[in-house]
């Protein structure tokens, strides 16, 4: 490979949660200005609980460990330092174009926070970040399937009006997601607000076949039609609906060593992604949650290279569709290619 390193590759990233990319240090921080009981006494502790190495028994099993680090987020100054930081660590690990998943359902669970505030925040901590780094960030935001409904469609319109609305940067607010255990909810529920963010101009990535099945993920296809699939992995098997993703060009967000500690994969070894990848299915190469897994982006190039056997053509031919299926503005993602993903001829 031409690159010094891995970590010199040029890279872009369309999959990773806010809240699932806070440094133990921020959290130790947090935790002593504001007094919060996270249950731990010391480093150690702190590190049991706010970091995941070995595979847990289910996806739900992870989805339930974030709520004692979601804690944190308790505040405008606290989420505005939380998203600066996931700026600063994703341009740290070579990344030039970045989509930034944050859910106001998840955050304002048990606190005094408004949407106003937790979008502001967000927004605000991303715009320091482009300002420091030569990093372009979009902003997801998602619904979450096991929260209220009511809540959920509050976010939903908070959402829309302030990525129409008068912030410096209100288009960085670009997608809408919907995530959370696919199986505990009925999607139905969730097609309205899909909708409705649809024609307000956001794009759509769903969360789907990560712990569920192929039939799961053509049902997401059908209902809501969405441009990109959080994991999508469980679709590996089913030639139809391979072929129904290819000919979409629907692009799925896959995130290897995530699906492997939620134990969506027995290994590494037996994920999808190489055969996703050479059988023609556009996919993205995705950290998820590197901080509540110890882990950064390089580390999933590391695996991809080392295991699947990718190389530096590979890499480029994956971070160019990255970028293309991005849900940032044409101007920002032309850009984007030309200076850090050229055509090879």
């Amino acid at each position: 490979m031409n690159w010094k390193t891995l970590r010199d590759l040029p890279k872009a990233e369309l999959h990773r949660h806010l809240d699932g990319s806070i440094r133990l240090q921020t959290v130790a921080d947090i935790v002593a200005r504001y007094d919060l009981d996270l249950g731990v006494s010391n480093k150690e502790e702190l590190i049991r609980k706010a970091r995941i190495s070995e595979p847990m028994k289910d996806l739900q099993a992870v989805i339930d460990s974030f709520a004692t680090i979601r804690q944190v987020l308790c505040s405008y100054e606290t989420i505005e330092r939380i998203a600066f930081e996931n700026v600063e660590d994703a341009y740290r690990d070579g990344i030039h174009l970045l989509e930034l998943r944050f859910a106001p359902p998840f955050i304002s669970l048990g606190k005094e926070l408004g949407n106003d505030e937790i979008i502001e925040a967000v927004l605000d901590g991303v715009t320091r970040g482009m300002n420091r780094y030569p990093i372009q960030v979009g902003l997801i935001g998602i619904l979450v399937r096991t929260v209220d409904l009511e809540i959920n469609r509050r976010a939903t319109a908070d959402l829309i009006r302030y990525a129409g609305g008068s912030h410096r940067n209100a288009d960085r607010i670009c997608g809408f997601d919907l995530a959370d255990a696919e199986d505990r909810s009925d999607p139905q529920d969730f097609l309205p607000m899909v909708q409705e963010a649809r024609q307000a101009g956001l794009g759509i990535t769903i969360h789907s076949g990560e712990n569920t099945t192929a039939a799961a993920v053509q049902q997401t296809l059908d209902l809501f039609n969405p441009a990109r699939i959080g994991h999508g992995i469980r679709s590996w098997g089913d030639d139809e609906l391979l072929e129904r993703i290819r000919k979409q060009s629907v692009m799925l967000e896959v995130c290897p060593t995530s699906n492997w500690l939620t134990s969506s994969v027995a290994s590494l070894e037996e994920h999808p992604l190489p055969h996703l990848y050479r059988a023609g299915i556009p996919v993205s190469i995705n950290s998820d949650d590197p901080n509540l897994f110890g882990i950064d982006l390089v580390n999933e190039y590391e695996i991809c290279r080392e295991l699947y056997g990718f190389n530096e053509e590979d890499f480029l031919r994956i971070n160019r569709q990255t970028v293309e299926h991005s849900f940032l503005p044409r101007e920002i993602r032309t850009d984007v290619l030309s200076k850090h993903f050229p055509s090879r001829r």
